[in-house]
């Protein structure tokens, strides 16, 4: 919508402009040729002194009858023939103006009714795909499940280290099953009319510290070597708490999934005077795809089904929950020693509640 705005803006001066070009050029050609010319047909030469800041006082010296209005030189019939002149030359233009801006407003809706479109089949597609996937990503561990738990339940596993192992895949898989539906929930959630976050003060430096110690485990079990640089002091923010912690995660979570083992993530503070920025990076494989593509909902890289199966939600989750905040995040390739890094932005709790109160935000 804003881009349509800009359009019918930027358009409808440039015609305007336009118009006034020319009734600038037509006054000077009716003012130097057209008068003076009509003034020697008539034999009338003081119509060639006349401007067309005459007409008005000659259409009310017809409507009065005042001759004083009409000047007494010319004849009625020459003043009428003035005025018709001086309406084309006001008049033309401006309905030529319409016209030409009504054809460009008019194919432009076209082209934009047209993306419009194309981006709804483009949408719908990953939509369905997206849930194709689901579907798939959801069926495999139920299977799993359903085959492990019925070889427990029909007395086909005698040795207690096979129902062990048996056991430990069924919470293995049932927890890849919750996480896919907490965050098709999620991005649900957040994406619904209505949804509010419940703000408060929040010390960044100890949530991510907590993030990243629940997920140290897993960063090495995965092979990968963390690197944490985050200070002590405490940096408070004004954040939902929850969905601040569920935006860190999807990115650690990311990094696990689509990386291979051996690969180097690191969690870097960078601070100016209230703003702090927070990568999250690593040095695998660089993303192919373009920031914007990559926070779309139902995108996935074009390696992320080779090894796992991700929603292609996570992303567009947390850059809602960011936007909502009135934070940042971007993806920047490469970044320092590492291959790339999501980068968020955080504006300390005191810099937002002035903002909130001088109510600029």
């Amino acid at each position: 919508m804003d881009k349509f705005k800009y359009f019918l803006i930027k358009h409808l001066v440039f015609v305007m402009v336009i118009v006034v070009a020319i009734e600038l050029i037509l006054t000077i050609i009716f003012n130097s040729l057209i008068f003076p010319f009509i003034g020697f047909l008539l034999g009338q030469p003081e119509i060639s002194s006349l401007s067309l800041s005459s007409i008005p006082f000659f259409i009310w010296g017809l409507i009065s009858g005042n001759s004083a209005f009409v000047f007494n030189a010319l004849e009625t019939s020459t003043v009428i023939l003035l005025i018709l002149f001086s309406l084309l030359l006001v008049v033309l233009p401006i309905i030529v103006g319409i016209l030409i801006y009504a054809r460009i407003v008019t194919r432009q809706m076209e082209i934009f009714e047209k993306e419009r479109i194309e981006e709804r089949k483009s949408y719908e597609a990953r939509r369905n795909l997206m849930l194709s996937d689901f579907a798939h990503d959801l069926r495999t561990p139920i299977m799993t499940i359903s085959g492990y738990a019925n070889a427990i339940t029909d007395g086909m596993v005698k040795d207690e280290a096979q129902r062990n192992e048996y056991l430990s895949a069924i919470a293995a898989k049932s927890k890849r099953m919750a996480e896919l539906i907490t965050i098709l929930f999620e991005y649900v959630r957040v994406g619904s009319e209505g949804f509010t976050l419940t703000r408060k003060r929040v010390d960044l430096h100890a949530l991510l510290t907590e993030v990243i110690a629940g997920f140290y485990p897993d960063l090495e079990k995965a092979g990968i070597d963390v690197n944490i640089d985050i200070p002590e002091d405490p940096f408070y923010i004004s954040a939902d708490e929850l969905h601040l912690k569920r935006v860190i995660e999807n990115l650690i979570i990311n990094i696990i999934r689509h990386n291979e083992p051996g690969i180097k993530a690191g969690f870097i503070i960078k601070k100016t005077s209230g703003v702090e920025f927070l990568a999250v990076a690593d040095t695998g494989e660089k993303i192919q795809k373009s920031e914007e593509e990559l926070f779309e909902p139902f995108v996935k890289d074009d390696d992320s089904r080779s090894k796992n199966e991700g929603s292609g939600l996570g992303l567009s989750v947390a850059r809602q929950v960011m936007d909502m905040h009135g934070y940042e995040i971007h993806l920047k390739q490469p970044y320092g020693d590492y291959t790339k890094a999501f980068v968020l932005k955080f504006i300390e709790a005191d810099l937002v509640d002035e903002v909130l109160l001088d109510g600029t935000c």
